[in-house]
């Protein structure tokens, strides 16, 4: 039992000094691969928007400035622990 509790508490602590890091060099978080800019139409369909990648942009700024509820935030991760956590609860 004590190397169960040890191991999350390892993962658990790798996942908070990933997002530290994350907090202090949000250009080395923010790349392609994690982020998507796109704009939800009158039908509520998303398009991605084509965007010029360079770390000397101003995506953090713009995060940072964005209006209240105009950011979605969506991670794969989590999508997977819910569908985990479905299919523990319905067997």
């Amino acid at each position: 039992m004590r190397k169960k509790w040890l191991g999350i508490r390892v993962a658990a602590g790798l996942c908070a000094a990933l997002g530290w890091w994350g907090l202090l060099y949000p250009e080395l978080a923010l790349t392609p691969d994690t982020v998507k800019v796109s704009v939800e139409d009158e039908e509520g369909a998303l398009t991605e928007l084509p965007r010029e990648w360079s770390f000397d942009s101003a995506l953090y700024l713009d995060l940072l400035e964005a209006d209240q509820g105009s950011i979605t935030l969506r991670s794969r991760l989590l999508a997977e622990l819910k569908e985990l956590f479905k299919s523990f609860n319905n067997s």
